[in-house]
């Protein structure tokens, strides 16, 4: 990397390197980049259908394009959300490798808990042509008789909005249906790409009614009590003005 400072209107000079510096710098980016291509894993382009009626397990890369997104779900490992890319103004908000990270969620309060890596069936496909919203319906067996289920849609009212309704449903208890006890919850985990991390908080006002930024410098942070968000956070992006809003809300039954 050549780099100089200047000052606006004034010529800005750079010091090039040699010949052989140069050519130095060509080799070791060519091959790192030998290296990196060797370590990328290809997305598998299969289908392998369950055997279930009404459901199937895709081991294809789900596309959702609708409004202002394009999303890429992968159905076999967790049901994450791989890839979330802003189209008016062609921004990437996830980071992700197909096994992990992206948009993950889990069943309990460890990380990486059941829920993470199950494969997941599509039990429900509307594509945007049929007129509805464009939006996707998957569930995981978590064990115990419980499944994880989740629908992404992509609002058809409102195409800004990102929409992920996420519930754990009993499916088979009581005596014989090889279903046990056991303490859940949703836990949902999204890993973000920072283009400028020194620039990046997540902004919420807290339940006691207090502004609340946190920054990549405050490490791993844990909100309780009145200090945890007031039913939405925001990741804000400050130096390129972009951000992204969660509302959330909970829901018994």
């Amino acid at each position: 990397m050549i780099s100089s400072h200047g000052v606006d209107g004034e010529e800005v000079h750079f010091v090039m390197p040699f010949d052989v510096e140069v050519s130095t710098l060509v080799a070791t980016s060519k091959l790192d980049l030998v290296k990196r291509l060797e370590m990328i894993r290809p997305l598998p382009d299969i289908d392998e259908p369950s055997g279930q009626e009404g459901a199937e397990v895709s081991k294809k890369l789900v596309e959702l394009k609708s409004g202002d997104w394009f999303l890429k779900v992968v159905p076999w490992i967790g049901g994450r959300i791989l890839s979330m890319t802003h189209l008016p103004s062609d921004s990437q908000w996830l980071h992700s490798r197909i096994e992990s990270h992206g948009y993950e969620e889990y069943s309990g309060t460890e990380n990486r808990s059941a829920g993470c890596t199950e494969e997941y069936k599509i039990v429900r496909r509307l594509p945007e042509q049929l007129g509805e919203e464009e939006s996707i319906c998957l569930e995981g067996d978590i064990r115990g008789g419980l499944v994880l289920q989740r629908q992404i849609s992509v609002l058809k009212d409102n195409t800004k909005i990102v929409q992920i309704d996420s519930s754990i449903q009993a499916r088979s208890l009581g005596p014989g249906s090889g279903g046990f006890s056991r303490l859940v919850c949703l836990r949902v985990r999204p890993t973000f790409t920072l283009l400028h991390p020194t620039e990046v908080v997540v902004a919420f006002t807290a339940i006691n009614g207090s502004k609340q930024e946190i920054s990549l410098e405050s490490g791993e942070v844990r909100l309780e009590g009145d200090l945890r968000p007031n039913g939405e956070w925001m990741l804000v992006d400050k130096c390129s003005g972009l951000s992204m809003e969660k509302p959330f809300r909970s829901r018994s039954g």
